[in-house]
This record gives structure tokens, C-alpha cells and sequence, in this order.
């Protein structure tokens, strides 16, 4: 896609006179900047654990995790290796207090929560990409560095968005040495996988480098006659203009081709069904395409003093086409159930400019921190274009998966739903004494939305809340060398989709959190440690209009609190580690009678647990030998289908793990996942469909090589 010229040389101009500004009017003094290695990807630093980053990103003023203050979990590429982590959704899942709630089979249509709500939108390299459950939430896991969580509002970042979190990817960057990685694998249900990653140099000084990655991945499931085929392409190319700036282009592709799934009924009773974890409602020639790509340019200005001026373009667009018969009652007693026949298609595209500046700033004898920023954000959805086919009586004890697809004519799309942000935001780092710092900062936004009608080109809602104030604002003392403490206070909203009587959009959602903890670093720094206790409020939720049945009001209210905490890194040498705990408990504050009191997320465990440990041997009798295993544990969840409660009882999953480098270049691994084979429901949903078995036991057989 071509980003429009008018706002790309606009941004280029206020780049400029940023630069010219800043390297004017800014006292000299130093900022960390991000470490860009030629080593290769997954070697740790030396001097540090494998499962820790030194520094993040996902606030734009690169720190380390113990300078930010909030909760952040960072899942480093050697994790994404260790584990063969390929999706976005799978490595999140082993993050502490984060939940991922499965929409379909094959694990691409998925919501991802935190502290009880959605984490509404994706950084991409710190520029925002709203979410949506229907879309495959990210491109394949091969073309990134790291992945940053950082848990709580986060409206400073990503604007109108959700408050449980943000998650910030963190792309592979071209480097100047020659690299290549390849990677094959094999493992349980016909899974076959092979990517490749290539990077160096394009021109003999270096200025000029590279990089492509392409990802071919097949694989069948336990369900029966599933599939999920995905092909991607990546490319980048960077150009230093000067030995200070430094300009970078990419585009990924992704292709989806899968069979829809979307999942089990359950008895009119609440209960769940015991059949075997092969069985599939629905039918074979169920169809899921899904296609993105994701085209970026940014530009980048170090300052003499080591700050850093920034513009960022990035363009993602995403279609999904969707063709399923599923389940669409509770099963009788003797089996027999209701397929409902279901097409739709849906078009988004995001584009987002965003341009900063992060620089030092000298003033009464102390070094304090600055950040500047201006974005502007578009979002068009294509919605309508759906239809349903007709139903038929099936039996889930007797599948039949070859029944032919009925014949459905999809309408074309019906309605075309708009969303704008300008924004404006900044923060300020000050340090106040010689271990205490004071962060203040906010985002003022302008956000706005708007559906029409495609075929008469009409209005039918809109949202312009006008200027949206989100104000941000922490402390950090250093209690030693070690530890520091923390509080914070952080704001976000979200623009609704619910009408009220008159039909128009509801006023915007609030959120806010408070946050305190403690967070550490020990062992040379080998080893990272953090505390923290959460609450968290939304107002103005869109509920029933007691007098108009069709119509909302914005008078909702709910609650999430709790605390986390986590320890990762390297204990001793060659003993990588990272576990953690979260307690989230959720309520309705003010919502209709039925719903008052009552847990507000249901589908959040109470308590949730993730362990995963390595050890590589150093000894000359078992030097190359690693192995490592893991655990995960989740309390119960349910979900309320009026007044019948499906309850999934709680469960704990091992894995495990053993690695032999053959030599200095070539590695293989064997991974089990669910290694016991627990059979469990991983999502309860409704009587109708939506329940899903957890996969069973996992083999998969990798064989890595590193030139």
C-alpha cells in the first residue's frame, strides 16, 4: 500500500525541525539507546541471562525493565527458540497474568487478556495496530527480536485502547555481519516447518544492509480434519544516510489458509461434553483465509548528546474470509445437536505516523529524561458482508466430515466504520534527589468515529468525544543497589460501539489503574525480580437501557485488582529460569441486578502460575547437552450462559525439552509439550459451541543451524 505523500512529507518536514531544534537548544548529557548486535539472534550478551533483556522499548525511552514503572514481562528470542514458539498467541500464554482466550481450532482468531480485560491494541516497533478477534493477531513469531508485555493502561502509548496491557513487538532489524539461520522441524499431526533468515551487508562500507526471513509451516491437528497452512515473507532494508541517521523500509507478508473450527456444544445443563479430543463439529470443507501485510518505513536521527529523533510510517492491512458450519445448540442427550451454516468476509487497514523526540536534559547539576510526540492514526473496517445458510440436524457421537458445504451468496459489503486519533503526548523523567525519580507525562488525544452505508454513502452513528486528556504519572526510589520501589497512576478510554436510544455511539469508556511494587536486579544483573499489587477501574460501560430494550446507557462500572510477581534469568551459569505468579480477582461495581457483585471476567483465573527452567551442561563429558522442561498451572474459569454456569475445573501442564549442539553451527532439540497428556478444557464459552479441548500431547523434532 502507498502511504499518502501529503502526510508523509509533512511528517518529513516536522522531522527536520525537530532535528535542527533539538541539536541546538538540548544540553548535552547521555541516554541509553537500544543495542543493535551482529550477534546472532538468540546468543546472549555477554555477562547476562538468555531469558532477560537488559533494555525495552515499549515506552519509546529505551530503560531497563527495573527503570519502568510498571509491570513488564519480556519473552526473548531465545525463549521463542528454546520452546519453538511460532505464534504470537503461544508465546504470550507463558507470560505472567496474561490470558489467551482461543476463537477458533487452529489458534488464529484469539482475544489476549490482562488483569481481567483485552489488550486492545499491538505495538509494531512502538506504533499502535488495533486488534481484533477475528484477524490473526500478529505476523508469525520468526521475524521478531523480542516480545515486551507490559501489563495495565497504557494510554500514554497506544491512545483509545483497552486497559489490560501492551504488547510490543519488536522486529528483526538488518545487521552488517553475514548471518544466516535456518531452521526445519517436524512433529505430532503431520506438522512440517522450515524458515530461513538472512542478513549482511549490501554494500562494502557497511551503510547499505538486509535482511529477509520466509517461513513455510504445515500442520495438521488432533482435531480431525483440521489443517493450518501458513507461508510468510519479510524483508527489511536500512540506509545510514550519515553516520547519524538512518533510514529503514520492510514489508511483511503473511498467508493463512486453515479449516475453521469453532469448537464444541455442551449439554443444556452446563455440562461439558467427554468425547474424544478428535471430535470436530463441523465439517471438513470449513474454510479460513487469512491474509496481512504489514509495510513500514521509519527514520531515525541520533543527537550528538545520545538522543534520538524518530519518524515512523507503518501500514497493515488485513482480510479474512470465513466459511463454517459449527454447532449452534446443546447437545440432547442422545447426541443430536443444531449446524448452523455461516460466510463472512472482513477488510481492515491501519495506518499510523508517528514522530518523536527522546533526548536528555542537564538541569540544577542532574540529568533528567524527555520525551515529545505526535501521531495520527486511521483505522477502515468493511463490515456487512456476511450471510447464513441453512441448518441441519447433526449428531456429535456420529460425525460426518464430509458433507458437502451448503451454498451460500455473500451480499458484498453493507457498512464502512471509520476511526481517527491525532494525538499529542510527552513525559518527563526528572530526578528529583539522587535516587528518586519522578515521571509525569500524558497523551492528549482526538479521536473520532464514524459508520456509513456503503450503497447510499449515509451516516448512520458517530462518536466525537473531542479532546481526551490521558495523564500519566509514577515515582521510582531506589531503596539499594539491587531494589527499587515504585508507585503509578495511569489513565486510558475506549471509544464504543454501542448506540444509545437516540442511535448514536456511546460516550467513551474510562480506565484507570494504580499500581505499586518492588523491582530487583541481582546477581551482576544476571537476574531480574518484581513485585507488584494492581487495581484497576472502568467506568461508563455500555449496559441495558431499562427503558428502550435495543438502546445502552454508559453506566457500567467494574473492578480488577491483584498482585503479580516474577523472577527471571540466570541463577548460575547456564541455569536459565523465569517463573511466575498472578492473582486477578474481578467484580461488577455498578451493572444490572443480575450482575451486580458478580466476577466481572470470568474467564480470567484467579490464580495463574508459569515455570520454564534450562540448563546447558559445561563440563567436557556432557558440553553441548541442555535440557529444560516447564510448567503451567491455571485455576478454574467459567462462563454464564443465563442462569447455566460451564465450569472448566483448573489444570497444570509439564513440558520438557533436551538440546545437543552438534557442533558450532548446528543444534537439534527434542520438545514435549503437555508431556503427562492432561485432558482439559483449555476455553468454556456457551452451551452452543465455543469449548475447546486443550491439545493433547506435543512432539516436535527441530534442527537449527547458525552461519
Amino acid at each position: 500500500m502507498r502511504l499518502p505523500p501529503l502526510n508523509a512529507l509533512t511528517a518529513a518536514a516536522l522531522l527536520a525541525a525537530a532535528t535542527a531544534h533539538a541539536q541546538t537548544a538540548v544540553p548535552t548529557a547521555a541516554l541509553p539507546e537500544v543495542k543493535v548486535t551482529d550477534a546472532p539472534q538468540g546468543e546472549a550478551t555477554e555477562g547476562s541471562g538468555q531469558y532477560i533483556a537488559r533494555e525495552i522499548s515499549v515506552g519509546k525511552l529505551v530503560q531497563s525493565p527495573r527503570e519502568t514503572p510498571q509491570s513488564v514481562s519480556v519473552i526473548t528470542r531465545q525463549r521463542l527458540d528454546d520452546m519453538n514458539l511460532t505464534k504470537l498467541e503461544d508465546a504470550v500464554k507463558q507470560t505472567t497474568g496474561v490470558n489467551v482466550t482461543r476463537l477458533d481450532g487452529a489458534g488464529n482468531y484469539n482475544t489476549i487478556q490482562s488483569r481481567g480485560f483485552d489488550i486492545g491494541a499491538v505495538l509494531l516497533d512502538g506504533v499502535p495496530i488495533p486488534q481484533g478477534a477475528n484477524f490473526a493477531t500478529a505476523m508469525d513469531t520468526a521475524i521478531y527480536d523480542r516480545i515486551e508485555v507490559l501489563r495495565g493502561p497504557s494510554g500514554l502509548l497506544q491512545g483509545a485502547s483497552e486497559p489490560g496491557g501492551t504488547i510490543n513487538l519488536v522486529r528483526k532489524r538488518a545487521q552488517s555481519a553475514l548471518g544466516l539461520n535456518a531452521n526445519v522441524s517436524a512433529g505430532s499431526w503431520n506438522m512440517r516447518r522450515a524458515d530461513v533468515d538472512l542478513t549482511g551487508a549490501l554494500n562494502a562500507a557497511g551503510t547499505l544492509r538486509g535482511r529477509v526471513v520466509a517461513v513455510k509451516d504445515d500442520r495438521e491437528s488432533h482435531v480431525a480434519t483440521l489443517k493450518n497452512d501458513k507461508t510468510l515473507g519479510y524483508g527489511t532494508l536500512e540506509l545510514d544516510i550519515t553516520s547519524a541517521t538512518t533510514l529503514s523500509i520492510g514489508h511483511t507478508r503473511q498467508k493463512v489458509r486453515a479449516t475453521v473450527d469453532q469448537g464444541l456444544p455442551a449439554y443444556a445443563d452446563g455440562r461439558l461434553l467427554d468425547v474424544p479430543r478428535s471430535t470436530f463439529a463441523g465439517i471438513a470443507a470449513n474454510r479460513q483465509d487469512l491474509d496481512s501485510t504489514d509495510t513500514f518505513a521509519e527514520l531515525e536521527h541520533r543527537l550528538p548528546n545520545g538522543g534520538l529523533v524518530k519518524f515512523a510510517a507503518r501500514d497493515v492491512h488485513r482480510e479474512s474470509l470465513y466459511r463454517s458450519v459449527r454447532a449452534n445448540s446443546a447437545v440432547a442427550a442422545n447426541g443430536t445437536y443444531q449446524l448452523q451454516s455461516v460466510d463472512f468476509q472482513q477488510d481492515v487497514q491501519d495506518r499510523n505516523y508517528d514522530l518523536y523526540i527522546a533526548s536528555p536534559l542537564s538541569l540544577a547539576g542532574r540529568t533528567h529524561r524527555v520525551l515529545l510526540g505526535v501521531s495520527h492514526t486511521t483505522s477502515e473496517s468493511l463490515d456487512g458482508n456476511s450471510a447464513f445458510g441453512l441448518s441441519r440436524t447433526a449428531n456429535i457421537f456420529n460425525p460426518q466430515y464430509d458433507l458437502p458445504y451448503p451454498n451460500i451468496t455473500l451480499p458484498g459489503f453493507q457498512s464502512a466504520t471509520r476511526r481517527t486519533e491525532n494525538a499529542l503526548y510527552g513525559q518527563a523523567q526528572i530526578s528529583v534527589a539522587e535516587r528518586l525519580k519522578v515521571l509525569a507525562g500524558g497523551r492528549l488525544s482526538w479521536a473520532k468515529a464514524e459508520t456509513r452505508t456503503l450503497s447510499t454513502g449515509q451516516t448512520t452513528a458517530t462518536a466525537d468525544p473531542g479532546r481526551q486528556f490521558i495523564p500519566s504519572v509514577a515515582a521510582i526510589y531506589e531503596l539499594n543497589e539491587n531494589l527499587s520501589a515504585y508507585t503509578s497512576y495511569a489513565e486510558t478510554f475506549v471509544v464504543q460501539s454501542s448506540l444509545d436510544r437516540a442511535g448514536q455511539l456511546l460516550a467513551p469508556r474510562s480506565g484507570s489503574q494504580i499500581e505499586a511494587g518492588v523491582k530487583g536486579e541481582f546477581l551482576n544483573k544476571r537476574l531480574q525480580t518484581h513485585f507488584a499489587l494492581f487495581r484497576i477501574l472502568d467506568k461508563d460501560r455500555a449496559i441495558a437501557d431499562p427503558d428502550v430494550p435495543t438502546a445502552s446507557l454508559a453506566g457500567g462500572k467494574v473492578r480488577a485488582q491483584g498482585f503479580e510477581t516474577e523472577v527471571s534469568g540466570q541463577v548460575a551459569p547456564g541455569w536459565d529460569v523465569l517463573a511466575g505468579y498472578a492473582f486477578t480477582a474481578t467484580k461488577y461495581l455498578q451493572a444490572p441486578v443480575s450482575q451486580q457483585g458478580q466476577v466481572f471476567s470470568p474467564i480470567t483465573p484467579r490464580h495463574s502460575v508459569n515455570l520454564s527452567t534450562r540448563y546447558a551442561f559445561k563440563g567436557p563429558v556432557l558440553q553441548g547437552l541442555s535440557v529444560g522442561g516447564g510448567m503451567s498451572y491455571r485455576s478454574e474459569f467459567f462462563a454464564q450462559s443465563g442462569t447455566v454456569r460451564l465450569t472448566s475445573g483448573d489444570y497444570a501442564l509439564f513440558n520438557a525439552q533436551v538440546a545437543y549442539q552438534i557442533n558450532d553451527k548446528v543444534s537439534v532439540s527434542l520438545n514435549v509439550d503437555n508431556l503427562f497428556d492432561k485432558t482439559y478444557y483449555e476455553k468454556v464459552s456457551s452451551l452452543g459451541r465455543q469449548n475447546f479441548y486443550g491439545e493433547p500431547r506435543r512432539v516436535t523434532v527441530a534442527l537449527k543451524a547458525r552461519y
